[in-house]
């Protein structure tokens, strides 16, 4: 069994056709490797004393804000976490488009600042569904 080559007249209607030398192949590699990972798209809840608890946003189901900013998120686990805080319709806002990377308690420090148009975050409450 024996390969022959091309004809030159299909060189010449693919000029650009991958060359399938070692120098390609390793500059192939080299950009897989520069590429950065795939994000997982996932909020973190950062405590004061800080622990971090982290939820997918492909299972949050309801974001709910009410009045005197209170901002309540469901997840389809069963998980539900209420955040109390001042300033939350921003937060709101970027968690409802999946933008938020992370929700923290704010520090005392923090709170006592007057933070316009910031979002401050006082507590976060998080409860399970009871599991039968």
């Amino acid at each position: 069994m024996s390969i022959e080559a091309k004809p030159h007249f299909l060189e010449s209607l693919l000029p650009h056709a991958p060359k399938h030398e070692p120098e390609v192949e390793a500059a192939e590699r080299a950009l897989k490797e520069m590429r950065g990972a795939v994000p997982t798209p996932m909020l973190d809840f950062v405590f004061r004393d800080g622990r971090v608890r982290s939820f997918s946003y492909a299972y949050l189901s309801d974001v709910n804000f009410a009045p005197g900013d209170t901002l309540t998120l469901r997840f389809t686990s069963g998980a539900t976490v209420l955040v109390e805080g001042r300033g939350l319709a921003r937060l709101r806002q970027s968690v409802r488009l999946h933008r938020a990377d992370e929700i923290r308690e704010g520090t005392d420090a923090e709170l006592m600042q007057d933070g316009q148009g910031v979002s401050q975050v006082e507590q976060i409450h998080i409860t399970e569904a009871d599991k039968e």
